[in-house]
Parts: structure tokens; sequence; C-alpha cells
């Protein structure tokens, strides 16, 4: 996708400025990761969220009981973070180069970060997944989804040239292509999963109306449009999720084998 250049923190300062801060008191984890996170994330040990954004999601999955640290290389949105929620945990840094010690981390979580980034950053941003996280440590990527109605729609395109110049803006990923990445760089995959169909929808095949008259009936169809059947999801959903673990066993878990 040709837009507008995203890989700088520049540009994120300026588009949070227009999605700031929220508190997120009382708002529970989107359910599209939700039941991901809850099952496979660790509640022991340093989870990052690498590319923390305006931290809304890091304060929704911290109120759920994770000890989690967001950062981001775009320093005003991280004092921004910092002023609304001064009890959290917000800094800044690269994902492309971290300062955490080698496995040292029991989580992390990526929400569409790493599709920004050219071919050799995204690989160096994986490397560094790798290095940071322990044995049995747990990574979570999300990204943007080339699912089966955008090969439908788009397919045909897929050789097209983009216009001269046209800033490189983010890339469509699909499950098989992302599973290889994270096994290139040493980690396992241990669950592969999509979310939010509606967005998946109303951008490929229309239907927003239809989609919102559903959604506004009550809670349980507003859930059924936005978190459908899994096989509808992998069809549809917008985002790709995938988790993949560190091989070795965690410290703790040695232990209790013991």
């Amino acid at each position: 996708m040709y837009r507008q250049g995203a890989d700088t923190p520049e540009y994120w300062d300026a588009h949070w400025k227009q999605h700031p801060p929220e508190p997120m008191t009382g708002m529970g984890m989107f359910c599209g990761f939700r039941d991901p996170i809850n099952k496979y994330m660790p509640k022991d040990g340093l989870i990052i969220e690498a590319g923390c954004g305006n931290g809304n999601t890091a304060r929704t999955i911290r109120a759920a009981g994770f000890n989690l640290e967001g950062i981001d290389f775009a320093p005003e949105v991280i004092e921004a973070n910092k002023a609304i929620d001064p009890t959290g945990q917000y800094r800044v840094a690269d994902v492309r180069d971290l300062d955490y010690e080698s496995n040292s981390l029991a989580g992390y979580m990526s929400f569409g970060v790493i599709e920004h980034f050219t071919d050799v950053q995204r690989r160096e941003i994986l490397l560094e997944t790798a290095r940071c996280l322990k044995p049995g440590g747990v990574a979570l990527f999300t990204v943007p989804h080339y699912n089966l109605l955008r090969r439908l729609r788009y397919g045909l395109f897929a050789g097209h040239t983009p216009p001269e110049d046209a800033p490189f803006y983010q890339y469509y990923f699909g499950a098989l292509e992302l599973c290889a990445d994270l096994r290139a760089v040493g980690l396992s995959i241990t669950h592969v999963d999509a979310y939010d169909a509606y967005k998946g929808i109303k951008d490929t095949i229309g239907g927003k109306s239809l989609l919102d008259r559903l959604r506004a009936r009550n809670v349980k169809w507003r859930r059924r449009v936005d978190h459908p059947p899994a096989l509808v999801r992998r069809a549809a959903g917008h985002m790709l999720l995938v988790i993949a673990t560190k091989p070795g066993v965690a410290a703790g878990q040695k232990r209790e084998a013991a």
C-alpha cells in the first residue's frame, strides 16, 4: 500500500496527536485479541508492547493483570502517555534496536507495527524480538491481512507497479508468509487467527450500512459482526494475528517440573 511514509517518529507523533491517549478506565481488551492474550501470554515477568502508540491498548492489557511496558520511538506520544497514566510504564525505544538484555522478556506484543517497515528493517525487528525473549517467552504480532476477500478483489493487480516516487505505507501479509518470517528467526508458531472482520468486509465488498444495522441491534449481534466464527475471521478479518514461542522452557516451568 502506497500513501505516505510511516517509518519515522515524526510521522507517528503527528498521527497520534489526531488520536491521543485516553485513560481507558473500565475498558476491557478488544475481543479480537483478548482470548489469545489470556490463553498464551504469561502473567509473570515483563511483557513489552513494541510500538505502543497512544497506549490505549497497553492500558487495557495491563488492567487485565499483565506486567506490561509500552515502548515507542515517537517521543511526544510517550510523554502524552505518561501524562495521562502516571503509574504506567512507558519509554522511548526503537523496535529495531532494543536495549533489553538478551533472554530477558517474558512476552512481546506488536499490534500493527512491522508492516510499515522495509523487508530488511522487519528482519531486524524480528531478530530483536527473538533475542530479547526468554526461552519459553511468547511473541504476539498483528499485521494487515491479505485475506481471501482481498485476494479475490485485488489478486488481479498483484503485479501492479506503484506510481513513480509513491512512498511505501504498509504491507499486507498472508499467514504463511508471516509464519515463515517468524520461523526464520528461530521462533515456533503457536497460534494463528485473524480479527476485525467488520473492517475486512466493508473495505473489500462493502455493506457497511447493513453491518452497522446488525451491530446496533444488541451486544450479541455486535459481537457476531466484530468477532464472527473462526472460518469467517480467517477469510475476512482485516488483521492477521500470529503467536510464536521462543524454543526452550521458561525458568518457572523448569522449577515446576523439578
